[in-house]
């Protein structure tokens, strides 16, 4: 159940509970009876600055990155379309820190963006 820690599961992996440092604020919101809003941020941080960030596989050994990875937003928006069928949206904005952009084998960006439309049918 990785939402609930770190972001949405799926093709978005970069974050995992393995060295991160990664404290999170979460609103929820229900503005109808059909539809669910969520937003969080989360900073992270690697626990240990010389070993590999999470599961990226970025690494620096010497140190010499840092250890801040980035600023996430994740969101996610649900409707119910009816009883049994439900649509979701989810969407994730990882702004790259310096560990993550300095890296010797860091991903090449500034920015991660990923999104996914999800349709959920109850049988």
């Amino acid at each position: 159940m990785r939402r609930a820690d770190l972001a949405p599961a799926g093709l978005y992996n970069a974050i995992a509970r393995s060295n991160v440092v990664a404290p999170s604020l979460q609103a929820e919101a229900m503005p109808d009876a059909r539809t669910e809003l969520m937003l969080s941020y989360r900073p992270m941080w690697l626990a240990a600055r010389t070993d590999s960030f999470s599961s990226t596989g970025a690494r620096d050994a010497s140190g010499r990155s840092g250890n801040f990875a980035g600023h996430q937003l994740d969101g996610r928006v649900r409707y119910r379309l009816s009883k049994a069928v439900r649509l979701e949206g989810d969407a994730v904005l990882l702004a790259k820190g310096r560990f993550l952009r300095e890296a010797p084998n860091a991903p090449p960006g500034r920015w991660t963006k990923y999104g996914s439309l999800n349709l959920m049918v109850a049988l």
